[in-house]
């Protein structure tokens, strides 16, 4: 018997089209294209095989909207319940920069930044530590995991630093890369742990993403 979570990176925003850091602030809006909504009319058709029984979100906006609109077209019965551990990293004084001026202004700081490497330099510009986030958002899954039946499926709607971060720690993998807008990543919790079985799929879109990587890294 097992239980599965299906982590869902939030849609494309404009910052992410220009590459900003977003980050736990910087919350720029959802972008809504005939081919964004086309893209999430594709996931929640895909997610509504899966059999989805709840619904977790980060309250950043951008994660909210998202998960809103795919229970939406998944099941009418579909709650969403926010959960601020799930929200993503604090980028600091680099949220709203681009990524280009990071590189070449912050070279170091962005290196450090991109292997999530924690670093005094990078908490005194107020950058979350990426151990104490991969604790808070692994814990909220932990949380969530226990109060799951067998068999059943839920799906969270987060970030990409985040998430990927979460997912590493829960799946014992520090090789996952970043996650583009609207992936799909699934992991079953059978026995106390955590196996990956699908990271960063975007096959099933309309408009299959193609080698996005987070803003974050290099």
């Amino acid at each position: 018997m097992a239980k599965r979570i299906i982590f869902v990176r939030h849609g494309k925003t404009q910052w992410n089209v220009e590459g900003r850091l977003q980050g736990a602030h910087g919350d720029s809006p959802l972008i809504d294209t005939p081919e964004i909504q086309s893209d999430l009319k594709a996931l929640a058709a895909y997610l509504k095989l899966a059999g989805i029984s709840a619904v977790y979100s980060s309250p950043l906006k951008r994660a909210y909207k998202t998960a809103a609109l795919l229970s939406s077209q998944i099941s009418s019965n579909l709650n969403i319940t926010a959960d601020p551990d799930l929200a993503e990293l604090s980028f600091g004084s680099f949220e709203g920069l681009k990524k280009e001026i990071l590189l070449t202004d912050y070279p170091f700081e962005f290196a450090l930044l991109s292997s999530r490497t924690d670093d005094p330099c990078l908490q005194t510009l107020g950058i979350e530590s990426f151990l104490s986030a991969q604790k808070r958002f692994c814990k909220a899954i932990a949380n969530i995991t226990a109060t799951m039946e067998d068999n059943q499926v839920v799906l969270i709607v987060s970030h990409g630093a985040i998430s990927q971060l979460g997912i590493q720690c829960l799946t014992r993998n520090d090789y996952l890369s970043g996650l583009s807008n609207l992936s799909l990543s699934q992991v079953v919790e059978q026995n106390d742990r955590y196996i990956i079985e699908k990271y960063n799929e975007t096959a099933f879109l309309t408009h299959p993403v193609i080698q996005q990587k987070n803003t974050s890294i290099k």
